[in-house]
């Protein structure tokens, strides 16, 4: 009887003591979309590493298979954050009152020495083929996607001209056999594809995201009118905790960040060693003028229904 009684007064005395403590509160909880992706890397080290829970954050995640699949959601509000790639679907959720905006950069094209996103061949480079000479190639590309974007950027190459690109829509899983019989001349992947196309000795590199449209956004962190306008000091908190995720990202393929990455995209470690881990800046400056360069070329396109003021592209979480 007395071992029950004391047992009932130290529970008693542990809820006095958190109740009573003035710093002692519930979780806020953030539906964050989460996708086995190597440009999802700060988000794997932020749950790992207890960023978000030292915010004072719960994350609830919802697992996707496409960033493209995190929109709809981001704008309804059904999702508070995600890292979603720049597409016609964006801006024109966006133009038609959509309320998610980006607050910060996520993959941004170059600087990293190494070619995260890229046009992969059997053969020579761009730069090689750019002679003057007429060639008509067979590409794997959305023709209205951001890869789209990029293969008019090379037709604009200097002395590619006379290049011809005949777009083919076809799944990254049987772009590898169609490169190796022949079926395909080129191929826009991102990693692990590319280190997968070189280790069954494919071919090389045709030309780099990063060559193309240099110091370009091709993802970025967006929050929810939630945590912009709602709760916007959730919506701080949120981008303190992914900032100091990307700032342990920054440190490069250490044995730990490999640990993480290679749990949260389920890749072997030693192909995430090999592959080119795309660049995030820790600045947290989103990059608008790519952005407004790939909604001019989908406007012209009539891909979408205006082009928008970066203004309306960027946020921040109110004060």
């Amino acid at each position: 009887m007395r071992l029950l009684f004391l047992g009932r007064a130290a529970a008693l005395a542990l809820l006095l003591s958190v109740s009573l403590c003035p710093g002692a509160r519930a979780a806020d909880r953030v539906r964050l979309a989460v996708l086995p992706f190597l440009s999802q890397a700060p988000i794997f080290i932020a749950l790992e590493e207890g960023h978000f829970a030292r915010e004072g954050i719960e994350i609830d995640r919802v697992s996707l298979q496409s960033s493209y699949l995190a929109i709809p959601g981001l704008m309804a509000g059904e999702l508070d954050a995600a890292i979603p790639q720049a597409s016609a679907g964006l801006f024109n959720a966006i133009a038609r009152g959509g309320a998610a905006r980006y607050v910060a950069p996520g993959v941004v094209l170059g600087a990293g020495g190494c070619s995260y996103a890229a046009f992969y061949g059997r053969g020579a480079t761009l730069a090689a083929m750019a002679d003057g000479s007429a060639r008509q190639l067979s590409v794997a590309a959305d023709a209205l996607a951001f890869e789209g974007f990029l293969v008019d950027l090379m037709r604009a190459w200097p002395g590619a001209g006379r290049l011809s690109f005949l777009h083919r829509e076809m799944p990254v899983q049987a772009q590898q056999a169609a490169l190796a019989s022949g079926a395909l001349d080129l191929a826009f992947t991102s990693e692990p594809w590319l280190t997968r196309f070189d280790d069954a000795r494919l071919g090389r590199v045709f030309a780099g995201a990063e060559e193309l449209l240099p110091e370009a956004q091709y993802t970025g962190l967006m929050l929810s009118r939630r945590l912009l306008e709602e709760r916007p000091d959730l919506g701080q908190r949120f981008t303190r905790a992914f900032a100091a995720a990307v700032r342990q990202y920054n440190e490069g393929k250490t044995a730990r960040n490999l640990d993480i990455v290679a749990r949260g995209t389920r890749l072997p470690a030693d192909q995430l060693l090999r592959a080119c881990w795309p660049f995030i800046p820790a600045d947290g400056v989103v990059r608008t003028e790519g952005l407004m360069r790939f909604q001019a070329w989908l406007h012209a396109k009539r891909a979408i229904d205006r082009i928008l003021p970066a203004s309306d592209l960027v946020a921040a979480p109110r004060p």
